[in-house]
């Protein structure tokens, strides 16, 4: 029977997520395509051992690896959910129903709960967070990087429930994609042609706290609030501070 949901996915050493991961989608996924980037734990194998079809492909970026697994996928529609990204029940069962629909839809954006050091976050900027994350097999394209995203040619509606995103365990994992992440962030900006000098790099660090912690109201989700505020101005403060390394070295 050919797929009528694929439900696509990129990987690298997911092996703690995997189990969750794969039971949450068994519910309603018909294929579940993933690309590997190298993984050196059980990721491969896990997947494999759930049916999964899986490839390995050096690390290209993550547009590439994204649009990689939307070439493996059959299925009519293909959603993409991360190894820390579960659907709740009711959007489960929307998307169970989402492989009979024939309206003129031809991508969904999906909400998000994002869950900081285990705590969800419904304050800050952080809920509700809506992604574009389900298209017609060929009529979705990713493009970007760093904060790629999902281009639909066609309508995009919405689907009810939440993807619960387990976002950060710890601060040594913040801390080892922040580094990743402010360098690649960096170096895009960079090829955009962007400025910036020390006294921007220190502003947009201090817009992101105050951004996130006073006007979107961070404080009311406590300690996990002004660490999710402080962290990202952190981040933000890193991108900056890179760029302006790289365009004084000339990069």
């Amino acid at each position: 029977m050919v797929p009528r949901l694929s439900v696509a996915t990129i990987v690298l050493n997911e092996e703690a997520n995997l189990g969750e991961w794969l039971r949450a989608v068994a519910s309603f996924a018909d294929e579940i395509v993933a690309v590997d980037a190298g993984s050196t734990d059980s990721t491969v194998e896990m997947l494999k051992a759930a049916g999964a079809r899986v490839v390995v492909c050096p690390w290209q970026g993550y547009s590439a690896q994204r649009n990689r697994a939307l070439e493996l996928a059959s299925g009519r529609w293909v959603v993409f959910l991360d190894a820390d990204e579960r659907p709740d029940t009711e959007l489960a069962a929307e998307l169970e129903r989402l492989k009979g629909h024939e309206g003129p839809e031809a991508g969904f954006e999906l909400g998000f709960k994002v869950f900081f050091f285990g705590k969800w976050l419904r304050f800050g900027g952080f809920f509700p967070e809506w992604h574009l994350r389900v298209c017609l097999r060929g009529r979705g394209r990713w493009e970007g990087d760093v904060h790629e995203r999902l281009v639909v040619q066609g309508r995009v509606g919405r689907l009810k429930g939440y993807v619960h995103h387990y976002s950060y365990n710890s601060i040594d994992e913040y801390l080892e994609r922040m580094i990743r992440y402010s360098t690649e962030a960096a170096r895009q900006m960079l090829a955009q042609g962007r400025k910036v000098g020390p006294a921007g790099v220190v502003g947009h660090a201090a817009w992101a706290f105050f951004h996130r912690y006073i006007l979107r109201l961070g404080m009311l989700d406590g300690y996990e609030g002004y660490l999710a505020a402080r962290l990202e101005a952190s981040y933000t403060l890193a991108k900056y501070a890179k760029l302006l390394e790289m365009i004084r070295e000339g990069q």
